[in-house]
């Protein structure tokens, strides 16, 4: 069995755990999430809209999206800027109502202006790629899979060139197999792209 096959099979698995758990049956309280919230308002803002380059926006996430990439961080299955240290802290219901929370925040605004050739390109590349299908018509996200309309420029490609080397891992692999035939040019495009959505 290859690697990535391998790996695709232990993430599935970790993920259908999670959702047959009780624990996982808890309603999320965003108001309990709005309070639980405060130390990452430091690096994502109050209302989930980070002004740090680097940064992901969590405001109008998908609860899910951000449940699971909580969970990924607490079990060192994602890495990066400290994230692992915070969600280790949490408890699974902390991660619950702090989702809620953020997903109940109004959506970041799309990046007025911007260079049209490069948004029109990106917007090629993400038809080319079927980003729909997962990600939603206007890439705003469903269920467990991120919102990318609106993101951070610098997030969006950092975080697409770490799948495409394997730096980070994603739950089934689609991720990583979609961004592996992707240059920086169509990379940096399709953030153009995704950061011009509302």
């Amino acid at each position: 069995m290859s690697t990535h096959v391998s790996k695709a099979i232990q993430g599935m698995a970790f993920f259908l755990i999670t959702l047959t758990t009780p624990a996982s049956w808890a309603a999320p309280d965003a108001v309990a999430g709005q309070a639980k919230a405060q130390v990452c308002g430091a690096c994502h803002g109050d209302k989930g809209v980070s002004n740090i380059p680097g940064v992901p926006h969590l405001a109008a996430q998908p609860q899910l999206s951000i449940f699971y990439q909580l969970l990924q961080f607490r079990d060192q299955r994602r890495k990066g800027g400290g994230m692992e240290a915070i969600a280790t802290s949490l408890s699974e219901q902390d991660m619950r109502d702090i989702a809620a929370h953020y997903a109940a925040q109004a959506a970041p605004l799309p990046q007025a202006g911007g260079d049209a050739q490069k948004i029109a390109r990106g917007q090629h590349i993400a038809q080319q790629q079927y980003c729909s299908s997962c990600h939603g018509a206007q890439l705003q996200g469903q269920k467990h899979v991120p919102r990318l309309s609106g993101q951070s420029t610098e997030y969006f490609v950092a975080q697409l060139r770490n799948l495409r080397s394997g730096a980070r891992a994603d739950m089934d692999g689609t991720m990583a197999s979609a961004a592996r035939s992707l240059t920086d040019e169509e990379i940096e495009a399709m953030a153009a792209y995704a950061r011009s959505l509302p």
